[in-house]
């Protein structure tokens, strides 16, 4: 177990049972919370427990990657993978990176089984989901329970990670009837929440809902009264706020990292929707008046 000056720990804890219990629809199979900067943390989906586990892990700080089925994605703060293993998968520190810190929940059971295969099908195995989000601070408390010993038999703790799963259902309708977005206008958004960081063009969200950018703007406007490209800036922006406030790193690197091609464009656009300058509002950050900043 280790601790920092805050008090944060940082462990990982499993759960086995000595007696057969009564058969339950989803277990804890381990809990913990990380951070590394070694290069040789990596997991390889096919070299690890040959029984069926189920894997949900959230970034924190820092920025990890993952492989799937041969695509690399990012793993950047308040993003999550849900991943199956065994199964064709590999995430670990990528050398570019300084650091990753994330919190995990891994589960056995059919529920979970069940769970995973309905959200990554209709969502992909790469998820935005807030910090301050129900889902996100319930693996938080179950992590916390685990480490206070509180998750006292397997009965409890199983009750624990069905609420998991049921938050996973919850949140996930929330995305899907957001507005009772359309089909295509659910892709697009999701694409633009994977992608954020990459230098997206609007003929790259439209491929992504196999629409033409005319039609895609159309839609855009219809059921989000802003534009593909506005809706990009917008989560570019709450990214960008999200680590200005929880991270040590430069404008210039923020920057790169939420999709702006110079810290002077990411600048005037944060001046223009924010009211201040990036490095004013590190500055003063504990002295805003709001914890959350909806961009319209």
């Amino acid at each position: 177990m280790r601790s920092d000056k805050e008090n944060i720990i940082y462990e990982t804890i499993a759960f086995r049972t000595q007696e057969q219990a009564i058969e339950t629809l989803v277990d804890v199979y381990a809990t913990g919370r990380e951070r590394t900067s070694s290069t040789s943390y990596r997991w390889d989906g096919m070299r690890r427990e040959k029984e069926e586990n189920f894997v949900f892990q959230y970034t924190l700080q820092g920025e990890g990657s993952i492989d799937i089925k041969g695509n690399t994605y990012s793993l950047l703060p308040g993003q999550a993978f849900m991943v199956q293993v065994p199964d064709e998968h590999c995430y670990y520190l990528p050398e570019t990176s300084e650091g990753w810190e994330f919190i995990f929940l891994t589960l056995r059971g059919q529920a979970a089984s069940t769970c995973w295969e309905k959200i990554t099908s209709q969502f992909g195995h790469i998820l935005q989901i807030p910090l301050n989000s129900n889902l996100i601070q319930l693996v938080m408390n179950i992590y916390q329970q685990a480490c206070d010993e509180d998750l006292i038999d397997q009965y409890y703790a199983s009750s624990q990670a069905y609420a998991f799963i049921m938050e996973c259902y919850r949140y996930s309708k929330q995305l899907r009837s957001s507005g009772h977005l359309p089909d295509s206008v659910l892709r697009a958004v999701h694409y633009i929440e994977m992608y954020y960081q990459l230098p997206l063009t609007i003929e790259d969200i439209a491929n992504s809902a196999n629409l033409s950018k005319y039609y895609i703007i159309r839609l855009f406007r219809e059921t989000l009264n802003m534009t593909p490209i506005q809706y990009l800036q917008k989560i570019r922006l709450q990214q960008a706020i999200h680590l200005l406030r929880n991270s040590d790193l430069t404008i210039k690197d923020i920057a790169g990292k939420t999709g702006y091609s110079n810290d002077n464009y990411f600048n005037k656009v944060f001046r223009k929707v924010i009211g201040i300058s990036p490095g004013d509002f590190r500055k003063r950050k504990h002295s805003i008046p709001f914890d959350r900043l909806v961009i319209q």
